[in-house]
């Protein structure tokens, strides 16, 4: 962050209206520096609106296209967005067409269109292309080539010919020519995509763990061949992790799978798992080890994604084994449901799923839709409403491969406390088995409130005097507080679904918490597609301009409140502040209510805080640690502002907590959280890292959630290691004060396992562990 602007506002001051007052007054000195930002845009569809309370989101959010769209970053991501229908769309919402009639009767799929953060992962790989047919190795660059019968090839320099038998595909590259026989019989996923070696690249030798299973056809047996590549370095989402594996693979079956284990154990590698690689702890594969991507580069860079929609339908072809959506008996007659999931699908496939059938849910679930259900089950995540455990309390049987190469499961009550939780150390889990929900319909009422009321302080003075309120001095502001804490422990206690958001510096929180009904009268898709393209549109602009030269310039407090403008505006109500709709929508639809998050790169810290028991009533929860938590933090924001200006401004984009139950598994941090748990967290901007102020915002985040007694504990798959708890190295105190005997039951539950399936601790240790699991479990 480097400030141009003589700027100087204290923290009294420093809410919403006072910043965008001083960014109106400034904002021109940046002109000369960084002429490619539209100024008058930002200036007259951004600002100005805000602060005559004009709240539109497609006014806004077309004020910040027009704002950033000359600058060299943002014709850039432009340029990388190869669906021309998207483009097209963003340029006629930038004219001033609405949402609703850019996308028209098409309904816009989030999925078609992937962010740039994501396709950048998969980059270096696509870079890497190779053939890989019977040890073949071509020195040649050539496209992506289909089956036939694919409804993409039109596209792609390819020429059919009959031929008794077979179908060749005669691929021309320059002056040569390649022949690939394809059979009439063989399976259309068989085929889906070859991939080449581009010269530029050293030789890589084609490993018999690239090589699937062989299907009986007609005439001949074929091999079905898995994705390998050798050296690619690695980097997960948020930038925390990197490491160069030695060779990435993208099996889409289970034989490929035990092949890839059995190369392993042939050759003395580790093997680690991803699907979107939505974790900051180092979790996963390191160096020189092999790492597998659940997630495929077709899937990843087509656009428009391939998804399903139907259980045993895949665009059409036979579904892969590992995206494979089942349903299996009913528990409960009519309202529990047991469904088979592949560890590759995603929640955007299976929200889909799950819509198109209307008959079963998740009861809960994160809200990201690109993540894959193997990742999200993995290190333990979850959703929200204190009737809700993790989601992997609700599995009920894994498959998985083991050490061996064989193909194991594990439907055990007991031993699934560890193997549905197990953060990769069973093996590669290929399937999971859910017990689901009879589908339900949300009735939304989302807020944006006053944020002295929506999360009521533990006393009115803990709110900072940038963020008070007219009614703060009125005579019956105690009453006010007290009748606001009443609803707000009344959501939190009741509400099938509770979480609350609060943008830095901003007067205003956004609460979001529901219930459920089996009526569906009245019930829309929520968001609807004009919603969902707006949503896009605002995590990718949010991703672009967070890597703007001006952007990184500016103060850090005007880079929040930007960013809180494009995000509160994005939010529902999106028809003005004080309005309050009701949204009834299918419950998967409410649970994934914003799409294209994972458009824009965070940094994040959350925590797992035990709710304790009420002094007056012990079967009930004391709601005031979550109360405390909340302001404890906005004041920690004020605190660390700079009195005598350029506040630190270390948190630049959220607060954000969720209400939810305990857990029975094993390593979750929610276990033993009989009345509930409170999970919070803080996030940032990439900006915050780079100036060196997060760190240290967030080992004193740290310490104040670690001071509230019990076992507070953090999100394995969030940041944590970097930090002190209670004055200790991360992995001392998990692993001696905050995890000693469910580390130690892990252990035991994973010996009985592979003791009952022909493999050994040390085994799976060497097999499936890293260096953090090797000190948090094995040692």
């Amino acid at each position: 962050m480097g400030s141009i602007a003589q700027t100087s506002l204290h923290r009294e001051v420093l809410e919403r209206n006072h910043i965008l007052e001083e960014i109106l007054d400034h904002i021109d000195e940046y002109a000369k520096e960084y002429n490619k930002i539209d100024y008058l845009a930002l200036k007259n569809d951004v600002l100005k609106p805000v602060l005559a309370k004009d709240f539109n989101p497609e006014t806004q959010i077309r004020g910040f296209l027009k704002a950033f769209r000359h600058t060299l970053v943002y014709k850039a991501a432009f340029a990388k967005i190869s669906s021309p229908e998207l483009k097209d769309q963003i340029n006629d919402f930038i004219d001033g067409k609405g949402a609703k009639d850019v996308v028209g009767d098409k309904e816009f799929h989030l999925v078609s269109h992937k962010s740039p953060p994501v396709v950048h992962h998969f980059s270096l790989l696509e870079e890497l292309k190779k053939l890989v047919i019977s040890g073949l190795e071509l020195k040649a660059v050539i496209k992506d080539v289909f089956h036939p019968k694919h409804k993409h090839v039109k596209d792609l320099p390819v020429v059919y010919e009959d031929a008794a038998d077979t179908k060749v595909v005669e691929v021309r590259i320059a002056h040569s020519k390649i022949h690939l026989r394809l059979y009439h019989a063989f399976r259309p996923t068989s085929l889906a995509v070859f991939y080449i070696l581009l010269p530029s690249v050293p030789k890589i030798r084609l490993h018999k763990a690239c090589r699937s299973p062989s299907y009986r056809l007609d005439r001949a047996r074929v091999k079905v061949l898995e994705v390998c590549y050798s050296e690619v370095p690695f980097e997960n989402w948020g930038l925390t992790v990197q490491n160069t594996p030695k060779f990435t693979f993208l099996p889409t079956t289970v034989k490929g799978v035990q092949n890839i284990v059995q190369f392993a154990l042939a050759n003395d590698y580790r093997v680690r798992c991803a699907g979107y690689r939505h974790s900051w702890s180092s979790t996963f594969s390191q160096n020189n080890e092999i790492f597998i991507s659940f997630v495929n580069l077709h899937t990843v860079t087509t656009l428009p994604d391939p998804m399903s929609i139907i259980p045993g339908e895949y665009n059409g072809d036979i579904v892969p084994d590992l995206k494979t959506i089942e349903l299996k008996e009913e528990t409960v007659p009519g309202k529990k449901r047991l469904c088979r999931i592949g560890s590759a699908v995603t929640n955007e496939e299976f929200r889909r799923w799950a819509v198109a059938g209307k008959a079963w849910s998740f009861p809960c679930d994160v809200i990201l839709v690109e993540v894959t259900i193997g990742g999200v089950n993995g290190p333990i995540c979850h959703g929200a409403g204190i009737s809700h455990k993790t989601m992997s309390d609700y599995v009920r049987r894994i498959e998985y491969v083991d050490c061996n190469g064989e193909l194991q499961v594990v439907d055990d009550p007991y031993l699934l406390k560890a193997a549905a939780g197990a953060f990769g150390l069973l093996g590669v889990v290929t399937h999971i088995t859910f017990e689901l929900d009879a589908m339900t319909y949300a009735v939304m009422q989302p807020l944006k409130e006053d944020v002295g009321l929506g999360v009521p302080p533990l006393s009115k003075t803990d709110i900072p005097p940038a963020l008070r309120s007219k009614w703060f001095n009125s005579p019956d502001a105690d009453q006010q507080i007290a009748k606001a804490t009443a609803e707000f422990e009344r959501r939190a206690a009741n509400d099938f679904y509770s979480e609350w958001f609060w943008f830095t510096y901003q007067k205003k929180i956004w609460t979001n918490t529901f219930n459920t009904t089996t009526d569906p009268t009245g019930a829309i898709n929520y968001p609807d597609s004009g919603n969902v393209f707006l949503q896009w549109v605002q995590g990718w602009l949010g991703g672009v301009i967070t890597t703007v030269p001006f952007f990184n310039a500016i103060p850090g407090y005007w880079q929040a409140q930007l960013i809180a403008s494009l995000g509160m505006a994005a939010l529902p109500p999106t028809l003005g502040e004080s309005a309050t709709p009701t949204y009834k929508t299918l419950l998967p639809d409410a649970l994934h209510f914003r799409r294209g998050v994972q458009n824009m790169r965070v940094r994040d810290l959350e925590f797992q805080i035990p709710l304790p028991p009420r002094k007056d009533d012990p079967s009930k929860p004391d709601f005031s640690v979550v109360q405390r938590a909340w302001w404890d933090v906005i004041n920690l924001v004020y605190n660390d502002a700079d009195k005598d200006g350029d506040p630190s401004s270390a948190m630049r984009l959220a607060l954000e907590m969720r209400i939810m139950g305990g857990s029975e598994v094993l390593l979750a941090p929610q276990k033993g959280n009989d009345l509930g748990t409170l999970s919070i967290e803080v996030l940032t901007l990439p900006d915050a890292v780079a100036d060196d102020e997060w760190h240290a915002f967030a080992q004193k985040v740290t310490d104040i959630w670690m001071s509230y007694g019990g076992n507070a504990r953090p999100h394995w798959a969030k940041e944590w290691e970097s930090f002190t708890f209670k004055g200790m190295n991360s992995r001392k105190y998990l692993k001696e004060v905050a995890y000693p005997e469910q580390i130690k039951g892990f252990r035991e539950a994973l010996g009985k396992i592979g003791e009952g399936q022909g493999w050994g601790l040390e085994e799976v240790q060497k097999r499936f562990s890293n260096e953090l699991w090797d000190k948090m479990v094995f040692e």
